[in-house]
């Protein structure tokens, strides 16, 4: 249980580097990429890209506790 507890204080401390705007224009990079990949590649398929796009851009409404 420790061992989670430092890995979630490890994880909020990267976290909370980032503004939401930053989230939220790397999601729209990767969103950008993904359809640039899926209309120019042929055999282009990817899950991951548009997941990562996804979490990025629900992490531009993410809201923090304020840190101590």
């Amino acid at each position: 249980m420790k061992y989670l507890r430092t890995l979630n204080a490890a994880m909020e401390r990267f976290v909370r580097r980032f503004t939401r705007t930053q989230f939220l224009c790397a999601a729209i990079a990767f969103t950008a990429l993904n359809f640039l990949l899926d209309y120019t590649v042929a055999s282009y398929t990817s899950l991951y890209l548009p997941m990562l796009s996804g979490w990025l851009f629900a992490m531009g409404f993410v809201k923090f506790p304020p840190q101590p």
